[in-house]
């Protein structure tokens, strides 16, 4: 019977076969794999590898996996916190499953259905983490035990849940949260704003709107599960304002009234203001 028909029928589809070996598993006091230090070594290679985009001319686009290190290793931080540490933790298949979380991407792109440029452009689909716990089981499942492979798929399915079950997804759906937060965020519109042939206006246009309707706070407030990350977050976003209020500041020109300057009134109305 094939995985729709199941839940159809109210019959557990195997995704939710696989988190519930795990949990029994951990209930039942196994311990988790271990992983050394080539063996992670060699999970971050092949990483690096499948998500550094490439284009046909040999340009390199390091965006995904830059998004994917600092996820990676906020999962790995946060997974310390006291009130987290005291779940257990595969910690193997969550830096696993944190590196490759946005992988649907890179599949995506190979078949021709999105522009490099256009990764993350958007939210990450459930299609999407469908397609990255796959490539993960393909490119990384024979480095890791059965145990830490199907943990890690479980947690790249489960990640974009708001109720996720088990801990690895919980804790990568904070760090994915964080990471979308703060000036990386401007980073990503801005890239996003350069490939529709956009300038530093509209992203200064785009962050008042969202100043205007909240739409940060309201992100804050609905995004973390964990006290002390929420409270960093809204570090990093008042930060964030700050540094966009400079921005518009030194876009318009505005720090130049500071200085003695003399000038014609009428040449100041003729300039252009973008």
């Amino acid at each position: 019977m094939e995985p729709a028909e199941r839940a159809a029928n109210g019959e557990p589809t195997g995704a939710v076969c696989m988190e519930r070996r795990i949990r029994a598993g951990r209930s039942s006091g196994a311990t988790q794999s271990e992983c050394g230090m080539a063996c992670l070594e060699a999970i971050w290679r092949q990483a690096k590898a499948d998500l550094v985009i490439r284009g046909r001319k040999g340009e390199v686009d390091p965006f995904l996996w830059e998004h994917s290190v600092r996820v990676a290793r906020a999962a790995t931080m946060i997974a310390g916190l006291p009130d987290v540490s005291a779940r257990p933790v595969d910690g193997v298949a969550l830096t696993v499953a944190a590196l490759y979380h946005d992988a649907g991407w890179v599949v995506q792109h190979r078949e021709g259905l999105w522009h490099a440029s256009e990764i993350l452009s958007r939210a990450t689909s459930d299609l999407q983490r469908e397609l990255a716990a796959a490539f993960l089981e393909e490119r990384i499942g024979g480095m890791l035990s059965v145990r830490s492979r199907e943990t890690a798929v479980v947690t790249v399915r489960r990640c974009g849940e708001r109720e996720a079950g088990i801990p690895e997804a919980q804790i990568l759906a904070e760090a994915v949260a964080l990471d979308g937060i703060g000036i990386m965020a401007f980073w990503q519109t801005v890239r996003r704003c350069t490939c529709e042939g956009k300038g530093i206006r509209s992203v200064i246009d785009t962050w008042k709107r969202q100043k205007e309707y909240h739409f940060w706070e309201a992100r804050v407030a609905d995004a973390f599960r964990f006290p002390c990350v929420r409270d960093l977050a809204c570090r990093r976003l008042q930060r964030f304002a700050a540094f966009m209020d400079e921005l518009e500041r030194q876009h318009a020109g505005d720090d130049l009234a500071q200085l003695p300057i003399r000038l014609n009134g009428s040449i100041l109305e003729h300039l252009p203001i973008t």
